[in-house]
């Protein structure tokens, strides 16, 4: 899992998932002992979190190559055996967190055993994740939906992803039917939407205080206006 927020030209270290320390400096020359693959998996996870501090901060279109391998102390030659080029770097990166943010959901909604409880530890796990890691929530959350086509096709099938876990909330209501097709995926738009405010307006680390909001909002299809904002009132707490 790529973490971005210790990232920095010239290289230096940052922490991993768990925070583990992961050197971001040119691997040492000589008999370092590590083989190709070894080195090549370690340029790579470099270059991923270049790409995503510096599409964070320029913004993809003027990101570019020659400054994401300074970023990540790998040369351009070896940029090039791992990545075609700065989209396909861009892509993996979105891959990554994406399958991160997949675990950190299955993980926060498995102890619940209700879906309404569910949605909130979903959307918990995933506003404090983005407010600790503000370039991933940019690059997740804005740069991916008009960077490039196939970004933005990604970050679709990523919203598509997500249907079929909101649809279950179908179940609290007496005709399932009752809502539109679709209502989950504008739902899911919606609060994208919301948390892009945030994160536009420099201020990921207040994504966290919007969870009563998400969740009334999520919930109000399903369980009714006044029953969600009872529910989401809890929150505020």
């Amino acid at each position: 899992m790529i973490e971005s927020r210790r990232v920095e030209a010239g290289g230096g270290k940052r922490e991993g998932v768990g925070g583990k320390p992961v050197e971001l400096g040119p691997l040492p020359g000589g008999h370092h002992g590590l083989t190709r693959e070894q080195i090549l998996d370690s340029q790579r996870e470099r270059l991923l979190a270049a790409v995503a501090q510096r599409v964070a901060t320029r913004g993809y279109r003027a990101t570019t190559i020659t400054e994401i391998v300074k970023v990540a102390s790998v040369s351009t030659r070896d940029f090039y055996e791992i990545f075609e080029n700065k989209e396909e770097c861009f892509l993996a990166a979105l891959d990554v967190v994406r399958d991160h943010l997949v675990d950190l959901v299955d993980n926060a909604v498995a102890p619940e055993s209700d879906w309404p409880n569910q949605v909130v530890g979903a959307i918990r796990v995933l506003l404090e994740f983005f407010a600790a890691e503000p370039d991933l929530a940019r690059l997740c959350l804005v740069e991916a939906i008009s960077a490039t086509p196939v970004s933005a096709l990604r970050f679709r099938e990523a919203v598509l992803a997500c249907v079929p876990g909101m649809e279950l909330g179908r179940s609290e209501l007496t005709d399932p039917d009752s809502l539109l097709p679709g209502t989950e995926s504008s739902l899911i738009g919606g609060a994208i939407s919301l948390a892009g405010r945030s994160i536009l307006a420099g201020e990921p680390e207040k994504l966290p205080d919007l969870l009563p909001d998400l969740t009334a909002f999520i919930l109000s299809p399903y369980l009714g206006p006044a029953s969600a904002a009872r529910f989401a009132a809890r929150l505020r707490t």
